[in-house]
């Protein structure tokens, strides 16, 4: 029985560090330009491998409790389908269960909730209950902390690997399903950004006499010479564009980029030019950048 125990052990352990090697070769997501590991992956393989150990623990400690001379009942169960024994062992099997997750979970710091919000409902440092700085889940410990890890250990103890399964299966249906919601908002939004513009943004431009292409690759011109375009729009909007493009132009490696944007922006007279920064004020960041091209 020691052997065997012995070997479910190493069974476990060995599934555990696959699971999580897995996890650390998943692919990652690009976000924003950085890159980020798959929390699903990271944070799931491994609870998989704790449930699947719980349950090998679970099954070789009724073995061992209905074994007569072994501990931790020396004497044995007569009758296993007794119904006081099936009741005893029906109700005390999720409460082991749950306390050996504990255990598990403390030692390898992998919990469910912490994909559903609970570091951000509960990381005021009000609710830091302690901070041991060695490292796992003793790192910032708060309320979020103790839920989270009470919880998952009370999901694989309570449920074992079907529901633990389950749980996975609706995370990652929930993060997909959010993933689609966040790009078609994003699709709904460039295109109403692009309506914008096109409708209202460019007729405008034309009406003060500014040529909407011309304005763009003047803008273009600079940006590649390290002017940005909130630095010429607040440049127009004080007056002093001119003076700002002859400061610009006494730099060897702008002044050609320089007289290319005056090129451009010839024919515009000085009082519609005004209008360009209370125009392109009506856009936001993203839209002016998507505007512009820059």
């Amino acid at each position: 029985m020691r052997k065997r125990g012995l070997w479910i052990v190493l069974g476990v352990v060995a599934l555990l560090a696959l699971t999580t090697t897995v996890a650390w070769a998943a692919p990652t997501m690009q976000e924003e330009g950085e890159t980020t590991a798959d929390v699903l992956w990271t944070t799931l393989a491994p609870i998989v491998a704790i449930a699947t150990f719980v349950e090998r623990v679970l099954e070789t400690f009724w073995e061992r409790y209905e074994k007569k001379g072994a501990w931790p009942n020396k004497e044995g169960v007569l009758d296993k389908s007794a119904s006081d024994h099936v009741a005893s062992k029906k109700a005390g099997s999720p409460w082991i269960g749950t306390g050996i997750a504990f255990v598990a979970i403390g030692l390898t710091n992998v919990t469910f909730f912490r994909l559903l919000g609970f570091d951000v409902l509960f990381s005021s440092p009000e609710l830091v209950l302690f901070d041991l700085g060695i490292g796992g889940i003793f790192d910032d410990f708060t309320v979020g902390t103790l839920i989270d890890w009470l919880a998952t250990a009370a999901v694989i103890g309570w449920g074992g690997t079907e529901l633990t399964h389950s749980i996975i299966e609706g995370l990652v249906k929930g993060r997909n399903l959010w993933k689609e919601m966040q790009q078609v908002q994003e699709g709904r939004k460039s295109i109403l950004d692009v309506k914008f513009v096109n409708d209202y943004i460019i007729p405008k431009l034309k009406e003060s006499g500014i040529p909407p292409e011309k304005l763009r690759q003047a803008f273009q011109f600079l940006n590649r010479v390290g002017v940005s375009p909130d630095k010429i729009i607040a440049q127009m909007t004080k007056g002093q564009a001119d003076e700002f493009l002859t400061e610009l132009e006494a730099d060897p490696k702008k002044a050609q980029a320089v007289q290319a944007a005056r090129t451009l922006l010839e024919g515009v007279p000085p009082e519609k030019a005004v209008e360009i920064p209370n125009i392109l004020s009506l856009l936001t960041p993203d839209q002016l950048k998507g505007f512009l091209g820059t």
